[in-house]
């Protein structure tokens, strides 16, 4: 049997365990069999061989599954020991349970609602997912609940495995060829939500991950053995990219590069996931394995496991070497790969999480000698000085906009038009193209063309739909035998309109313009408190299986769900008479367009949403790391959503939070540089605590408890400008209070300590009640006096956010209701 036949039975060997709660019956051929046969706990492996019986995947494979836990049973005993192994490596963590469990009762639990780091409260409960099919465009609907009939159509989950098992095995029959990467993207659609075990475990481990890390597992020891080396089986390797921030970031913005700076910037961040993922692959490539050897990639880190051979070695030092080779010439050293790797057994991955944290530890030191071993590269002598450098990257250049920079803008631009990315194992000209494999962007007009051109290649070529699980209905215009097919996601949110019958995306000028009130461009940089913790400590039982489930839940949410939270805040040209009224018209740079005067106060028609255009504009998302531009109020507005609808997909844990930075100005304002002082604020708020947000000069936390926070603080700010637009108050009313709190509280904060000290200095101080009720005396509304005299003062200490947000909000003329 060959490498792909054993990861192909490690796949399936479980894939009995969702055909059986479905609670049909196993093929009548396995029926004379017992426990003597198929082993302890292994009488799931009849449905699992029915299920590769079925689909005519052959007798080795069929005879793997069935005795995976039975291995001298098999025709093949020494493969199927393989798997065995590779399946207790996987599952040998898992938590029991307290006592035995009905299977069809117990949905997935979240893995967050499991976290705890040191000295926190832990979450209240366990938190539930509904079992379900991922769908890219409704993962609002994969939420944990923490009532677990919630997540349940009947008082068991018989009628849900039985719709799922329908929907898989219906494209299972579609399929022309059965290959890893295609049944990997397979079993990542319809298995994310299925616990593995459940009747004497604690059902917080995916099947789908369980699946994926054994098949992982089982190639490693495949080629271990294979060679026939004794010891460890395993490298876990860990690649880590440095000066992602500057790269991104360092840019200027000349009067002849700004109209392409808004593409320049997403196609350098694009240019970093797909350098990422560029490398991971083609690690995996070299050493013949396939895609669930890639256990995380994202965010400028991979996590690889490989056999622990020689051979693998060396590739990894030769693409290490090869890779910041490139980084010296091309970019000046600016970006660097740390890459590492630990020899373990199958006992050590008990722990992934202290494996994980040593690897960190590893490419820490990696990054503060980074070059070491190509210092000669650095003293290559220029025998004559470049006559000019790019006026983006500030690089050697033979013409204004250097070759480089104007091929992130390009890639900025196809990736954000595109509905495939096509990943070729091979190196060719190419929309991106690294150490040998190739990338492509094709909408779904071009797709077919484009892999039509690539007929004669022979290597692998894996056709992946952008944000979308529906990728098998292509299959029949494809006539590339040596094509699998799958779906990756992908934060690419963009404001992109129909012009002259082409998609073009808004540059930041446009922009800023779509703003209500001042046109002002806001840069949002988010992302994860202590993430590194989160992994290395947050769990009790850090398996491989259950880190390799938190992280593929991590993926949906900034790869997946950031798009659903962007696309509620949009524009619409022309709208229908019945929405017209309740949105808000603007004067903007690409004429008269129509907003929501918030993204949650308006019911838009189903009709207006499918002719809208978003005005948010993802430029990075990966990770837990996000990178936004757009109209500053959108912004302001999609800050607090995206953090809010964070907490949710995280259960409500108190060791899991985000903390953001917003930077706000002019559309001139260099988009490099504003990214740079976002960068600044979102460090601001996490030293100041972590776990909250710095915007209007103000660094609050995101929810009131005994200090204000950020949600209440804006709600009210709506509220103000409501009443100001009504004419219920003057303009002189609301900048009054910003003097007011002005005059009263005047601080420099610079670590947490002070922090909390400044807040309860703010809930001390009384001094400006006089003056504020006197100023309530020239409001004429009683009600409105009044409400602002009992619940208004309270916001006082905190008023800065409030009072800028109505400041901007009603700056001009240019909009109406």
């Amino acid at each position: 049997m060959n490498l792909e036949d054993i990861q192909l039975a490690a796949l399936l060997h479980d894939i009995g365990k969702f055909y059986q709660r479905t609670s049909s019956p196993h093929s009548d051929k396995y029926s004379g069999l017992t426990r003597s046969d198929f082993g302890e706990s292994g009488a799931h492996g009849k449905w699992s061989a029915s299920f590769v019986a079925d689909h005519g995947l052959g007798e080795d494979i069929e005879d793997l599954v069935l005795y995976h836990h039975k291995p001298s049973n098999s025709m093949n005993p020494e493969y199927a020991r393989i798997i065995r192994d590779a399946d207790h490596h996987s599952a040998s963590e898992r938590e029991k349970s307290e006592s035995k469990q009905e299977v069809k009762e117990h949905p997935l639990i979240s893995v967050f609602s499991q976290v705890r780091l040191p000295e926190r409260e832990k979450a209240e409960g366990e938190y539930y997912l509904p079992l379900r099919e991922l769908i890219p465009t409704d993962l609002k609907g994969t939420k944990p609940d923490r009532i677990k009939r919630q997540v349940m159509a009947g008082w068991n989950l018989e009628r849900e495995y039985r719709r799922l098992w329908k929907l898989f095995t219906s494209e299972v029959a579609e399929l022309k060829n059965f290959d890893v990467s295609t049944l990997h993207h397979l079993l990542k659609k319809y298995t994310s939500l299925i616990p593995s075990a459940v009747y004497m475990s604690v059902p917080d481990i995916s099947l789908f991950d369980h699946l994926k890390t054994t098949a992982a597992l089982a190639g490693c020891l495949y080629l271990h053995r294979k060679e026939g080396n004794g010891g460890k089986p395993y490298l876990i390797v860990s690649g880590d990219l440095s000066g992602i921030q500057n790269f991104i970031t360092s840019v200027k913005s000349p009067e002849e590069a700004q109209k392409g700076m808004s593409k320049r910037l997403r196609g350098r961040s694009l240019y970093i996931s797909l350098l990422t993922d560029a490398v991971a692959n083609r690690i995996i490539s070299e050493a013949g394995l396939s895609q669930p050897n890639i256990l995380f990639c994202g965010g400028g880190h991979f996590t690889i496991i490989l056999p622990n051979t020689q051979e693998v070695k060396d590739i990894l030092d030769r693409v290490s070497r090869e890779v910041n080779q490139r980084f010296i010439g091309a970019f000046n050293a600016e970006l660097y790969l740390a890459l590492s790797y630990i020899e373990v057994n199958g006992d050590e991955l008990k722990d992934f999480g202290a494996i994980m944290d040593k690897l960190a530890q590893r490419n820490l030191r990696n990054k503060r000698s980074k070059f070491r071993e190509l210092l000669n590269e650095f003293f290559t002598f220029e025998e004559e000085a470049p006559s000019q450098t790019c006026a983006v990257c500030g690089l050697p250049s033979s013409s204004t906009i250097c070759g480089s920079c104007r091929s992130h803008e390009e890639l900025g631009a196809r990736a954000a038009n595109a509905d495939y990315m096509i990943r070729v194992h091979g190196s060719m000209d190419s929309d991106f193209n690294e150490g040998g494999i190739s990338y492509f962007f094709e909408t779904e007009d071009s797709v077919v063309s484009r892999l039509d051109n690539l007929a004669d290649f022979g290597g692998r070529i894996e056709l992946l739909r952008l944000n979308s699980t529906d990728f098998l209905g292509i299959q029949d215009r494809i006539q590339n035998e040596n094509v699998s097919f799958g779906f990756t996601l992908m934060g690419n949110t963009v404001p992109v309109e129909v012009d002259g019958g082409r998609k073009r995306a808004l540059d930041f000028t446009e922009i800023s313009s779509l703003s209500i009130g001042a046109g002002k461009l806001a840069t949002l940089k988010m992302d994860v408190d202590n993430l590194g913790q989160i992994f290395s400590q947050g769990l009790e039982n850090r398996s491989i299986s259950r880190i390799s489930t938190m992280s593929s839940f991590m993926d949906l949410f900034f790869l997946g769900y950031i798009n659903q939270v962007a696309s509620e805040f949009f524009f619409i040209r022309e709208p229908c008479d019945g929405c017209r009224d309740k949105l808000m018209s603007i004067k903007s740079e690409i004429g008269t367009v129509y907003r929501p005067s918030s993204a949650s106060s308006s019911e838009i028609c189903d009709e207006c949403r499918e002719r809208s255009t978003p005005t948010i504009y993802i430029t990075y998302s990966g990770g837990d790391d996000v990178l936004v531009f757009g109209p500053y109020d959108d912004i302001i507005e999609f800050a607090g959503r995206l953090r809010n609808e964070f907490r949710e997909w995280t259960c409500e844990n108190p060791s899991i939070e985000i903390s953001a930075g917003i930077f706000m100005g002019g559309h001139k304002f260099p988009a490099g540089k504003a990214a740079e002082i976002a960068e600044k604020q979102l460090e601001l708020s996490k030293n100041l605590g972590k776990g909250k947000i710095s915007v209007f000069g103000e660094t609050v936390q995101w929810d009131t408890d005994h200090f204000m926070g950020f949600n209440e603080l804006l709600e009210f700010g709506m509220r103000l400008e409501k009443l100001q637009r009504n004419g219920k108050l003057s303009k002189n009313f609301v900048y009054s209070l910003l003097k007011l709190h002005e005059s009263s509280f005047n601080e420099d904060i610079r670590d947490f300590d002070e922090w909390v000290e400044s807040q309860e200095l703010r809930l001390r101080i009384k001094d400006y009640v006089p003056y504020y009720v006197y100023k309530l005396r020239n409001i004429s509304d009683r009600e409105i006096r009044r409400e602002l005299f009992n619940e208004g003062i309270r916001f006082i200490p905190w008023i800065r956010i409030p009072v800028s947000w109505v400041s901007l909000r009603t700056r001009n003329g240019d909009i109406h209701e």
